[in-house]
């Protein structure tokens, strides 16, 4: 009966949620990781367990999903920036822990008498390596560290590298193996990858400049995903190509922290990821170690040739770059995993008889031991690790940014602004309404509750659970003076405030509040006119014109800059005043960026019809710095005339000292 219940969708969908749900917290207790916890429950309730849930159509089809969301997080999870910073050694050892696990895993699949593709993909299953116990770097504080960058890094290399040989692999299985099948494979392969990785992100931003609404965006990035898979299925190669490159294209086109993102990879992370997992723990037996001494060598020998590969391959890069032995462990340690390319490659063997299912039990639990033995070894010698500088340190700018919520329309793009760069440096997002206090105790409590619930409405507006965010209803005796109380007593970190552009900045206009809290503020004030959704950026254009900043100021304004850039995911470009040029220049490389930098010279007198040219994709940012005076006298009426005019984002960065 209880099973009969289980088969039934109801029981099916509550059998597989719970152990979702429990099996990764009793793992993690163990300090293990969440996804030996899945793959066991999974063997536990399978066929070859308890028996109370089958391998059928039904988790075969959600598990085909979740294959693809995983490769599509795979895709998400590549820095693409730090690759390029030690692109030189990261290829390097790519390559050699690409090839020596690639050729060993040939060589065991030869003598498992394999046959020529089933030899090629089980290397590599073996060549690729996923970072399991990256996190526990992350908590050390080392994750710049050389060794450890080079190895992040190479992850790139070895996840598309192991996804080519498995489109290879599958086309030729699929076509037949001759030359004039490979070069139309390889052709088309190629063609598909330009046009998702060059092609998607131009066609994301143009789509994200004229649709907002994050569930119209969340819709498109799924489209994109399963169209990018369905492609690549059509010119003959498996949909988790096409998953890996939507993933790299939608890495290189919205915000590194955006809800859109988050809201995509929570769906696919809480339920699809998992039930992926699950059903590889269905489709294994494990009791076959017991009934099969067979399974038993083949095991022994798949576990030695992901050690050993991995080990030398860590061993040979160390020897080269003198890396120090705890540096060596640690690459080691990370580079040994194997779980998130190496599942579906299994799976995908299985599934087209290139791999028996002797084989693949053997696999599995060399995934599991490798699982649990990279944190263990990492954990052990991270902290020895030295870093040439330290991780990024929280810029104390966006640290706790202060957001006066006035009108909702209004306030949106400011909310999901200040939730970017509150993201990006680890901090929190103060909401305030403000309501005046008239001394008329039924019109406070009306306007009081009124404002409490426009700030309920900012919650919704930034739709993302990840960030911190607390909300501030706030009497006072007029709007500026409740801000800058406000400011001052949650010690805010800048005041981030709309702008349409009718205030001027020379005049002091009676009752203005921007002008009451830009000159009365002692924190960094920016003043935003964000019309256009933020996805929609393509880069950041910061505009230093003669004389606005003094040299000591400008370091600050450029890692602000340098980091709203980062957290729009976009390049920085700076026009800068003669002046400015060799000071900025000397900065960046003293501040070693990895990310895209472009720096010219202004060449006219910074006149707004001359801004006006830059397309709406550019977000727009101008310096101020001292007394209402000095701004006047640098940046004249080009501000007003800017935000009247320029129909994209726009923003003054205005530091009092």
């Amino acid at each position: 009966m209880l099973l009969e219940l289980f088969n039934k969708p109801v029981g099916f969908f509550l059998l597989a949620m719970a152990i979702i749900l429990i099996t990764p917290l009793l793992s993690e207790r163990l300090r293990l990781p969440g996804i030996i916890g899945i793959i066991i429950g999974g063997m536990l309730i399978g066929p070859h367990g308890f028996g109370l849930m089958q391998a059928g159509d039904r988790i075969e089809f959600l598990a085909t999903i979740g294959l693809v969301y995983l490769m599509f997080s795979a895709g998400l999870e590549v820095d693409i920036n730090q690759f390029l910073r030690v692109r030189g050694r990261a290829a390097v050892f790519g390559i050699i822990t690409f090839l020596l696990p690639q050729l060993m895993g040939m060589g065991l699949g030869y003598i498992l008498g394999l046959d020529f593709l089933g030899m090629i993909l089980l290397g590599s299953a073996f060549a690729s390596h996923t970072l399991i116990a990256f996190p526990i770097l992350t908590k050390f504080g080392v994750t710049r560290n050389e060794a450890v960058a080079v190895t992040t890094g190479a992850t790139v290399l070895t996840d598309i590298g192991a996804f080519i040989v498995l489109a290879v692999v599958l086309g030729a299985r699929t076509g037949g193996i001759s030359l004039g099948y490979f070069v139309q494979l390889i052709i088309l392969l190629a063609l598909f990858a330009l046009a998702i990785v060059f092609g998607l992100p131009r066609l994301g931003k143009f789509v994200f400049q004229r649709i907002s609404g994050r569930a119209v965006e969340f819709q498109f990035v799924i489209v994109t995903l399963f169209v990018s898979a369905f492609v690549a299925e059509l010119i003959g190669v498996h949909e988790v190509v096409g998953a890996f490159l939507a993933g790299l294209a939608i890495n290189a086109t919205l915000p590194r922290h955006s809800p859109v993102t988050g809201h995509v990879l929570f769906i696919g992370e809480s339920f699809f990821i998992p039930v992926f997992l699950l059903y590889s723990g269905l489709i294994t037996d494990p009791l076959t170690f017991l009934k099969s001494p067979q399974t038993i060598v083949v095991a022994i020998g798949v576990t030695i040739v992901a050690y050993v590969s991995k080990f030398i391959a860590a061993w040979l890069t160390a020897k080269i770059y003198k890396y120090t032995q705890s540096e060596f462990w640690t690459v080691y340690g990370l580079s040994h995993a194997q779980a998130a390319v190496t599942i579906p490659t299994l799976v995908i063997g299985l599934e087209t008889g290139l791999f028996d299912s002797t084989l693949f039990n053997a696999a599995i639990l060399m995934i599991l031991l490798t699982s649990i033995t990279s944190p263990l070894i990492v954990q052990r010698f991270a902290p020895d690790l030295k870093t040439a500088e330290p991780d990024e340190e929280v810029l104390p700018l966006f640290g706790r940014i202060l957001v006066p919520v006035a009108d909702s329309k209004q306030s949106e793009g400011l909310i999901s602004l200040a939730g970017l760069l509150a993201n990006s440096s680890k901090g929190k997002v103060l909401a305030v309404s403000v309501a005046r206090d008239m001394g008329i105790e039924k019109d406070r409590d009306s306007s009081f509750t009124l404002h409490k619930d426009l700030l309920g409405r900012v919650t919704e507006m930034l739709n993302d659970p990840e960030t911190e965010i607390e909300l501030i209803p706030r009497l006072a005796s007029s709007h500026a003076q409740g801000i800058l109380q406000t400011a001052h007593e949650r010690n805010a970190s800048l005041i981030l405030m709309g702008w349409r552009g009718k205030r001027t900045l020379r005049e002091s206009v009676l009752g203005s509040v921007l002008d009451e809290v830009i000159w009365g503020s002692d924190t960094p004030v920016m003043v935003g006119k964000i019309p256009l959704p933020l996805n929609g950026m393509q880069r950041i254009v910061f505009v230093i014109p003669p004389k606005t900043v003094p040299p000591v100021i400008l370091q600050r304004m450029l890692d602000a800059n340098l980091t709203l850039a980062k957290a729009l995911n976009v390049p920085l470009e700076i026009i800068a005043d003669k002046a400015y040029l060799q000071i900025a220049e000397a900065l960046l490389v003293a501040a070693e960026t990895d990310h895209p930098v472009k720096i010219e010279a202004l060449q006219d007198q910074l006149k707004a019809e001359n801004l006006e040219r830059e397309s709406v994709s550019s977000f727009i940012i101008l310096p101020g710095f001292g007394s209402r005076k000095r701004v006047a006298d640098t940046l004249g009426r080009i501000p007003e005339q800017l935000a009247h005019s320029f129909d994209g984002n726009l923003a003054i960065l205005h530091f009092d000292r």
